[in-house]
């Protein structure tokens, strides 16, 4: 296999650059290809680099070049130097089977380092052999000792069909015929032979780096293993050997083989395959364990001249001699680092006009130049041109014969973008995510991240970073695939040998989308981070039908889920001309991202769309395929089995109440809507559609929590006479969108933001649930008098016990938002999610670390209804004292009395305390259950002690019958519980069934059919241990989820409760004077009416302290004591700027009250009393828009003069009248002073 080059290869020190740009397109890698097809060029490819650059001279205490080639077999035929038979059994000449990972055994010869001048680095077990690969181009390399085999010919039985050495490949029966022809020569002819005498500097760093970490990644059981002498077949024991060796590679520079190669290779006919040119390096072997993968490097082309030989350098710089490596970073390491530095301004990265002006990068990315990729030329998949109708933005038509020129990786992310067009794809290499073509301008130009070298645009960042960059992009309107690896390299090779035919593109390691995340979608998962706000964001789905019966009336299907909860708004109503309904419900359920059906939305909805709707994502989705009907949805419900754990016990129907409701009365299956939710239904199938898509519907729709969505103003009662107008109880007034945008409820009309609104003004909640339940209160206030009064005696309980809610207050800010936890851990104990969602295929390097979030976020949920308990505890003592019913409901335990609402926790928490060890798990992100709590494991733990007790009576056994009580076992793996005899013992009778397996000084090492049984019923075991704790946290997760009902419940009463306590801080902080307002229903003999004596508004008191407020009086319809009569209408008048639309926004928010901003700055002292304005302040308004200050005092003079004017035409007007009259009274005479003073 090849190895790719990733943003890994930035990070550890890195061999020489080859500065030849790369492309996205061509084949791969000579070696790369041929190995993909088993017509693999020789190993010592993978070890060798003798294409690149100038190699080092001769080092300190060695021979020159020419005297280092006359030691391998060159001019001067001298022997190699001593080496003590002790540390190798082969000698320069010897002709052996040598083994390379990921490659067969190899005819090589033996024969000293062309520089080193000798043959073996290293001691004992970790020895290495300099071997030469016989091959067309021949190539060398070092090789583990363990791993060499002495060649005795091709006609050996190890070298026929079903040999150890066996191999059809037409390189190896060619290297075999060099070996055969070799065998027949002496030593000194044979080194003769060894002509591969180029390496290069990065050779010698990367066989430095491999020796020096070969030997320490053993554990010393291993190392002792190693040593002995083993009788083993001799083909398991090469695959066993095989897979230990760890080699580590470093990566040359920062393009990824997965943009081709910079000499384009043309397969021949037998070269069908070609290795994963962007494998991600999980686990180049066995060994290498997912914990610690390490990445590697691509193997180096060699320049192909006209005949197919290897172009060599010939200029070569000599390195100065040294006793010792230099331990420096090399000067091509610096260089590829620092292409890694930040840049000054990230803006500056990104290619606004075709790529940077930097010299050591293109004027124009490789993207760009392709013509089908142009915005004037490009096409969907269907190959549909952007004006067609039906033309889908979401897909790209890539050309067939683009995707054959592109390596087997780039093709698969080509396959991907062109499904996915309008997605920003975090590609998985390894372990990081990167970013190629358009979508990494969007990664420079957005994150901040840096481009990496070469002609075609490429980015990334490591795995540990994807909440932070993807959250980054999904907040400024992108919408993000993540791409995952969902097979090993390993699995690739085992998938590819079940194979009957192989070609290059089935040699790459499986890549699938593991998740898309939009605004609408986001469920911060443990990779997705944490939420940066606590109210709900909304997915919308949308359908729309014109009612013809009643000319422009129309009605709605609408379904809206907030991801992060799992919870579901479905219904259908029908509207008016204007929208009222459909507008109230994005005022009250703003939604982040819309879904409709394409051609089915009228002229003013989609007005609503660009007006109120426009900083929401906005997807058209085609009928039929993509937003399903009423009966596709119902039957892709039903089939895909969501509901199994929420079975409808009465109708027999896997559906929940809600949908159930929905579906004919007549269906007993449930796959027939009713007459009045088609609309409905298909509005959640585009809804469902979406979520399938963003592969997050199994977590979601499994939770079952869906509520029908009724306007408020549907139930409301026309009755005859006004009383009834209130009789029904739970009745909400209805604020619709216009009234919450006027008085400014959540957002002021200056800047869009919550300042000086009176969310802003009363929020003091102490919870994230809290915060989302006052919203939906203050969208729709109670207008049952008997509700609000029960809620505020709520409050006034509240404010008599400081002390008890004090201590509530303190707990309270304690708690995390249970609401998202137990989203978050049904997500994870979702059984449907864990069967076929390609997150359980994905490979994740920092898994340790997500399990870690994993059970922190569930320990965290715990302590919190520890918490809610403590809560309830604290105000036991006072609940009989209240007189709120309410209050008494959210804070009595269901136990305790009926009408309590607060479950019953705490033999549930008393369970999950003794389930496992919390600290344990906390640190090492692993669920180890204790006895008891998982039967499964309990089992698998109790078979494990009785197989290894049966051994240990076996072994006892043993020692009776031989009459030895020094034998022991020995063993590790699956080579356990060998009977180690000593020699002295062996001379007597063995028994039959003892089978040699291994061997060392002084003893032998046995095993027998019992202990092979007895072995393979302990490993059983151990392996179902292993699959009980692997699966421990997704099932104890489950278990957990059962009670969601339970835990719901009680999060809901703590919502209430801080809610309340919310408004019984406001209305005990309020600044003056605070009163209870008598709210009375309206009678025959009792009119409707308005009497408020010194009000204020709620918010003024932010900007305007102490006296500055005027409080005023308001009556409206009620009888004034100076005035017979009731006034029913009140007109406002004042001068500009005169507080009358603050004096009208107090009036109307008895309940929901708001402050204008535009008062801020300015304070006005003005009563509200009867009688006309005497002036207009027209200046001040004049002066805040920033009107010169000459042509102000202008007006001021202009309107003194309108002043005086106007007052002379009233005193000329009152004289002439008191002229009239035959008598003037003293009041009348008063009047008349006043105005001539006035003037």
């Amino acid at each position: 296999m090849s190895r790719q080059s990733t943003l890994y290869s930035f990070f550890p020190k890195s061999p020489a650059l080859n500065n030849a740009s790369k492309g996205p397109v061509g084949a791969s890698s000579e070696s790369a290809a041929a190995a993909a097809t088993g017509a693999s060029p020789s190993p010592g490819e993978d070890a060798a680099w003798s294409e690149a650059g100038p190699g080092p001279g001769p080092l300190a205490g060695s021979t020159s070049r020419a005297e280092a080639r006359n030691l391998n077999g060159g001019l001067r035929k001298s022997a190699a130097p001593a080496v003590p038979a002790s540390s190798c059994d082969f000698s320069p000449g010897d002709l052996v089977w040598a083994k390379m990972e990921g490659y067969p055994w190899w005819p090589c010869l033996v024969y000293n380092h062309p520089f080193d001048g000798t043959f073996i680095r290293e001691k004992g077990k970790s020895a290495r052999v300099h071997v030469q690969f016989f091959d067309d181009s021949p190539t060398r390399g070092w090789v583990s000792r363990r791993l060499l085999k002495p060649y005795t010919g091709s006609k050996s039985k190890e070298a026929q069909k079903g040999g150890h050495f066996y191999s059809s490949k037409p390189e190896i029966l060619r290297a075999m015929q060099r070996a055969d022809e070799a065998l027949n020569k002496d030593k000194i002819k044979r080194l003769e032979l060894a002509v591969c005498d180029e390496p290069s500097e990065p050779e010698e760093e990367e066989e430095t780096e491999a020796g020096a970490t070969y030997a320490s990644d053993k554990s010393e059981e291993e190392n002792e293993i190693e040593s002995e002498e083993e009788v083993r077949p001799k083909v398991q024991g090469s695959r066993r050997s095989s897979r230990q060796i760890k080699k580590r590679r470093v990566i040359s520079d920062s393009e990824s083989d997965i943009g081709g190669s910079d000499v384009e290779f043309k397969p021949d006919a037998k070269e069908e395959g070609s290795s994963d040119e962007i494998s991600s390096g999980v686990g180049d072997s066995d060994s290498e364990g997912l914990d610690s993968p390490v990445k590697v490097a691509p193997k180096r082309k060699r320049m192909v001249t006209g005949n197919g030989s290897l172009k060599r350098k010939s200029s070569r710089k000599e390195m100065p001699s040294a006793t010792k490596r230099a331990t420096g970073i090399s000067s091509e390491t610096k260089n590829t680092l620092s292409a890694f530095s930040a840049p000054q301004n990230s803006e500056s990265q990104a290619h606004i006009s075709g790529g940077c002006d930097d010299s050591s990068r293109p004027t124009i990315w490789y993207h760009e130049t392709l013509e089908w990729l142009k915005e004037e030329k490009r096409r969907d998949t269907h190959r549909r041109r952007p004006d067609h109708p039906d033309f889908d933005a979401s897909t790209l038509y890539v050309p067939e014969d683009f995707l054959n020129s592109c390596t087997p990786g780039m093709r698969k992310w080509w396959q991907i973008k062109s499904q996915n067009f309008d997605l920003v794809i975090f590609y998985k290499v390894g372990k990081f995510y990167e970013l190629y073509h358009m979508d990494a301008l969007i990664g420079v130009s957005e994150l901040g991240l840096v481009f990496m070298k070469g002609n075609w645009a490429h980015s990334g960042f490591p795995e540990i970073a994807f909440g932070r960059y993807s959250d980054s992009l999904v907040q400024k309107g992108y919408k993000v695939a993540r791409v995952e690896q969902t097979e090993t390299p390993e699995m690739m090779e085992a998938r590819c040998r079940k194979m009957a035919h192989i070609s290059k593109y089935d040699r790459v390691v499986r890549r699938e989308i593991c998740r898309v995340i939009t605004k609408g979608t986001q469920t911060y998962s443990v990779l997705e981070g944490d939420p940066s706000e606590n109210y709900s964001k909304y997915l919308l789905s949308l359908k729309e039908k014109e009612d013809d019966s009643s000319g422009h009336a129309r009605v709605y299907g609408v379904c809206f889920v907030d991801t992060s909860l799992g919870k579901f708004f479905i219904g259908q109503f029908s509207d008016d001309r204007h929208c009222s309904r459909f507008r109230t419900l994005v005022a009250h359920y703003p939604p982040v991202q819309v879904l409709f059906e394409k051609g089915n939305l009228s002229v003013e909805t989609k007005m609503i769309l660009k007006g109120s709707l426009s900083s929401s994502l906005q997807e058209g989705l085609i009928p039929g395929s993509q937003f399903w009907d009423a009966a596709k949805t119902l039957r892709t419900l039903l089939e895909e089995g969501y509901f199994t754990d929420k079975l409808n016990e009465d109708s027999g129907v896997m559906l929940p109440q809600v949908l159930k409701g929905m579906t004919s009365e007549s269906d007993s299956i449930g796959l027939t809507p009713g007459e009045k939710s088609e609309l409905a239904l298909s509005a959640l199938g585009g809804c469902v559609f979406y979520l399938k898509k963003c592969l997050i519907d199994q977590e979601l729709l499994s939770m079952a929590n869906f509520e029908e969505y009724i306007p408020l103003d549907s139930d409301t009662v026309r009755a005859t006479r006004p009383g009834a107008v209130f009789a029904k109880a739970n009745q909400r007034m209805v604020l619709d969108a216009v009234t919450l945008n006027n008085l400014e409820i959540f957002l002021n009309g200056t800047n869009g933001s919550t300042e000086g609104t009176l969310l802003e003004k009363i929020d003091t909640c102490h919870t994230p649930f809290g915060k989302r339940l006052l919203k939906q209160w203050l969208c729709a206030p109670l207008c049952n008098p008997y509700v609000i009064s029960d809620r505020l005696d709520a409050i006034e309980d509240l404010m008599v016990v400081p002390d008890r809610i004090s201590e509530v207050v303190d707990l309270l800010k304690k708690l995390p938002d249970l609401e998202r936890l137990l989203s978050k851990i049904h997500n994870v104990g979702s059984p449907l999610k864990s069967q076929n969602h390609p997150d359980s295929r994905a490979i994740m390097y920092e898994e340790t670390t997500y399990s870690k979030k994993k059970i922190i976020d569930f320990l965290s949920a715990l302590e919190g209804f520890k918490v809610l308990c403590k809560i309830i505890g604290v105000m036991e003592e006072v609940i009989d004292d209240f007189k709120s019913k309410i209050l008494k409901q959210v804070l009595t335990l269901q136990t305790k009395n009926p009408e309590g609402r607060f479950p019953d926790l705490t033999l549930e928490l008393n369970r999950w305390d003794t389930a496992f060890d919390h600290e344990k798990a906390r640190k090492t992100g692993l669920i180890t259950p204790k006895a008891g709590f998982d039967s499964d494991y309990d089992q698998a733990l109790a078979d494990i002690r009785e197989n290894e007790q049966s051994l240990l009576e076996y072994l006892e056994k043993q020692r009776s019958r031989i009459g030895c009580r020094t034998i022991v076992y020995w063993g590790i793996g699956r080579n356990r519980y060998q009977l180690e005899i000593p020699e002295n013992f062996i001379t007597r009778n063995l028994p039959e069934e003892y089978e040699l397996k291994s061997t060392k000084k002084g003893c032998k090492r046995y095993w027998t059919k019992t202990i092979e049984k007895k072995l393979a019923n302990l490993i059983n075991a151990e392996e179902r241990r292993d699959v009980s704790l692997k699966d421990c946290m997704r099932r104890l997760f489950y278990n957990f989820d059962k009670n969601y009902k339970d835990w719901q419940a009680a999060v809901e009463c703590i919502a209430v409760l801080d809610v309340l306590l919310c408004l019984a801080n406001y209305s005990r902080g309020g600044d003056g004077p605070m009163c209870r307002p008598v709210i009375l229903l309206p009678e025959e003999d009792t009119p409707p009416f308005l009497d408020l004596k010194g009000s204020r508004h709620p918010c003024i008191t932010k900007t305007f302290f102490g006296d500055d407020f005027i409080p005023n009086d308001i009556l409206i319809g009620c009888e004034e004591e100076e005035e017979n009569g009731k006034a029913y209408c009140v007109l406002v008048t004042g001068p500009n700027m005169g507080g009358k639309s603050t004096l009208m926004r107090q009036a109307c928010m008895v309940e929901n009250e708001c402050e204008d901003p535009s008062q801020e700055t300015i304070t006005f002292l003005y009563k509200f009393i009867k009688g006309a304005c005497p002036k207009s302040y027209g200046f001040n308004a004049a002066r805040l828009a920033n009107l010169p200050e000459e042509v102000i005092q202008k007006g001021h003079r202009k309107a003194r003069e309108f002043e005086k004017m106007t007052q002379s035409l009233r005193l000329f007007r009152e004289v002439c009248l008191a002229s009239e009259r035959s008598t003037v009274d003293a009041e009348a005479v008063h009047k008349l002073l006043t105005l001539i003073e006035e003037l």
